[in-house]
This record gives C-alpha cells, structure tokens and sequence, in this order.
C-alpha cells in the first residue's frame, strides 16, 4: 500500500503475512498488556529528569484532550497526534491504522517520518509483536486505539539502531494518547452514522411520500357502487401498488399489484407501472391486451430477477359486468350476496417474466349486494409470533361473514383482525386492498 506524505516523499505500509493470521488481535492487545503489567512509579521524590518527563506528558495529553472539544475531523486528529507523538517521542516513523468499518481491516491514516530518513517499509507483524513484548528492544512502540473495550485502530513509532531508544514511560504516554484519540473517532463514527440514519430517514419519508402521491387520493365515485382501496407499507416505501381509473366510454379500470422484493428498487419500479397504466387507460383496449402491454414496458425498464403480479379489472358500471385478468397475482375472490365465495384464478405469469406471451381473461357479473376483494400476500402471509400465517383459507372464512357490509367497513375490520393475528409481529410484507361492491337495490 503506496502513500503520498506530506514531505512529498512516499512510503509503504506493508502488513506481512506471517502465517494464516499474521496479523491477528495479539498486535492490537500486545501494548494494552505489556501497559497493565507495569506498575507506575509512586515514589514522591522522583529525579527532576523523570518529573520533568511526567509533567510533559500530561501537557501532551491535555493538549489532545483539548482537541476533542473542537469540532474536528478525525483526519485533523489523527494529524496532531502525530504532531505529539514526533513532538515529545521523537521516533523516526510513525503510522496510524483505523480499522474499516465495511471490511474490519486496518487502513493507514497518517505516515509519517522524520526529516532526513528514508521511506523505507514500515512492516507490521508477528515479529514485530515478539520484538515489543518479549525482547522489548526499546526501538518500537505500538499501542491500541482502544476505547471502552473496542479497538479501532493502532498507532505504530519506531527509532532506528544508533538514534534513540524507548522508555516506559513513553509507552505509558503513546497508549494514553491513543486512547484519547479512539474516544474521538468512537464518537465521530457515532455522529456520522446517526446523521447518516436520519439523512437516509428523511430521504426515505421524502420517497414515500412521492410514492403515495401516485396513489389515488380517494375511489371514484360511481352511482350504484361501492370503491374502497388502501396501501398499508412495512418500511417506508410500499412494492404494492392499487389504482382506480374511469375511461372515456363510463368504464372504470381497477387494479392491483404487487412489485417483487422491498425498499427503494420496487417502489421505482412500481411507478414505472404507474406511469405506463395512465398513458393506455384511456385506450379502448381489452384487460388481456393492456395487460400484455405493461408486461412488455416493464420488461424492458427492469432486470430478469424482477417482476411484478398484476390483476386487472375492467368494471361496465351501467350492467354489472367485470372484466378481468390475473397476471400471476393472489386469487380474487368474489363475495356473493348469499354469502357463496367464488375464486378468481390466474391468467398467467407475472408482468415482465415472458415479455410478448399472451394473456387470457375471464368475465362475471356483479350482481346487486355482491363485493369484489383484491388483495396482496402481505394480507394472508402476515404471521404471528409462533410463524403461523393468515392464510388464504382464514381471509375466505372473514369474507364470509360480511356480506351487506360496505368495504371501508370491511377493510377497517379485516386490517384489525390482522394486527390480533400478528400480536404485535412486524409484517414483514405491505399490505393492499381493493374491493368494489355493487350497492344492492333499493
């Protein structure tokens, strides 16, 4: 690993491979022990010379402790620790390694090396470790960034033969410094990550509100029925996806649909469907056609691991009759005013899976008192604590039971059944529904 110094020179932070860990938790740990194995003298007549050294010791770590009250980088930090460090140990090399975050693996954060010297390799290894603990030479020094029991980085000094050698004292200053100095990069990381949640919050919220925009505010109103649909996401932003649409010729479009996987990736592409609906909604066209159009559009804005299931209904308000196709979604089910359930199977694959393949469709009547219910698998695959599910079976047995009853009044109802039923679980899965029931006679 090659880099640019200050003094425009340049020098290599090699970590060697001593073996299948040659560099494990033992140079982390190795400084931290040798420190607790040392007693700290407690004699009060210290000679001026040692005295001196202790009293420019605390100055030094004074001086970083009151760098962490300002509002600096940990780039800055790690600058005037190595500052100190070659201001009060007068090493020749120093290097600060930081342990990553994504990969756990120590990165150099400043080289450094005194005027005059070569930028030779600095190598860290098992021998090195050996060296510190063990022979203790007096030509190293390394120390932990250690911080109420997590370490997150090393700071490493060394002297060549013949320039100076080390003390334990100075050891006891370098740890005391490199712990100050992972109080601060704990806290920073703290910081950023907190402000990196609450930037993603926001973003997230910002999403989500855009998304229900794309959504319709309310049902159309339609003498003789009864429009209700809801989106009910498990994170901040929904893959399900419901809409309302009245053609020029008094037909009126229903639909649902659900995108494949969670978060940001379906919630975009939810409103590609979105958008490609509205621009063909008023084309005259069959429900199997249009349904075939947004399979191809989706295909070509999407990935092969992508697709979405889609049931769309085309309702004839003025005699009742329901046009319409399952691509791949749940089966719907049609409430009888007699309280008889009839299930309305696929059609075919989901949108964006075989682009150019045909659908088919199937036609019912909506008689006066009968109740069409979409839904997606967040409604029967919401599980509660034990990973029992809702189920298809349970939701056909609630259908069952409510018949005469308006489908904002069903909704409210099954959704509340549906939070018994998890007992406080997560749903892992968003919840939509669509139902349209014809208002019986007066």
């Amino acid at each position: 690993m090659t880099l640019k110094l200050e003094s425009e020179s340049t020098t290599r932070v090699r970590i060697e491979a001593g073996g299948a860990d040659a560099l494990d938790n033992t140079i982390l740990k190795a400084s931290a022990e040798l420190l607790r194995a040392q007693h700290q003298e407690t004699d009060p007549r210290l000679p001026a010379e040692q005295l001196s050294k202790l009293i420019e010791s605390l100055r030094v770590v004074n001086e970083l402790t009151i760098e962490l009250l300002r509002d600096i980088s940990v780039d800055e930090l790690m600058k005037f620790l190595m500052d100190k460090v070659f201001e009060t140990l007068m090493p020749d090399r120093g290097v600060v390694l930081l342990r990553s975050r994504l990969t756990n693996e120590l990165i150099p954060a400043v080289v450094r090396v005194a005027e005059g010297m070569s930028a030779d390799d600095i190598r860290l290894s098992k021998t090195l470790v050996a060296q510190v603990v063990e022979k203790r030479n007096g030509l190293i020094l390394a120390a932990p960034l250690e911080n109420e029991g997590e370490v997150v980085g090393l700071i490493y000094v060394d002297s060549q033969v013949g320039h100076r050698s080390f003390e334990e004292a100075d050891l006891r200053l370098l740890t005391s410094l490199a712990n100050v100095a992972a109080a601060k990069i704990q806290n920073a990381r703290l910081m950023a990550e907190a402000a990196e949640k609450k930037q993603m919050d926001r973003e997230f919220a910002l999403a989500r509100e855009i998304q229900q925009r794309l959504l319709p505010e309310s049902p159309p109103t339609i003498p003789g029925y009864e429009l209700q649909g809801s989106n009910t996401a498990s994170r901040q932003v929904s893959g399900d996806y419901f809409d309302f649409r009245a053609r020029s010729d008094g037909k009126v479009y229903a639909a649902i649909a659900d995108v494949c996987g969670k978060g940001v990736g379906p919630a975009l592409l939810m409103a590609s469907l979105q958008a490609s609906f509205h621009a063909w909604a008023d084309e005259s066209v069959p429900v199997a056609e249009m349904t075939g159009r947004l399979s191809e559009a989706i295909s070509r804005r999407t990935g092969p691991d992508r697709f979405i299931t889609f049931f769309l209904v085309l309702l004839d308000p003025a005699t009742g009759d329901v046009e319409y196709t399952n691509a791949g979604h749940n089966p719907g089910i049609l409430l009888k005013c007699d309280g008889s359930l009839q299930e309305l199977s696929s059609h075919g694959l989901p949108l964006a899976l075989f682009p150019g393949k045909p659908y088919g469709s199937s036609r019912f009547t909506l008689g006066a008192g009968d109740l069409l219910c979409l839904y997606t698998d967040g409604v029967t695959e919401a599980n509660s604590p034990d990973g029992t599910e809702f189920g298809f079976p349970r939701l056909k047995e609630f259908l069952g039971g409510q018949v005469g009853r308006m489908p904002l009044e069903i909704e409210d109802s099954l959704l509340k059944e549906l939070e018994e039923h998890a007992q406080g679980e997560p749903f892992a899965d968003d919840r939509t529904l669509v139902m349209i029931r014809r208002t019986p006679a007066a």
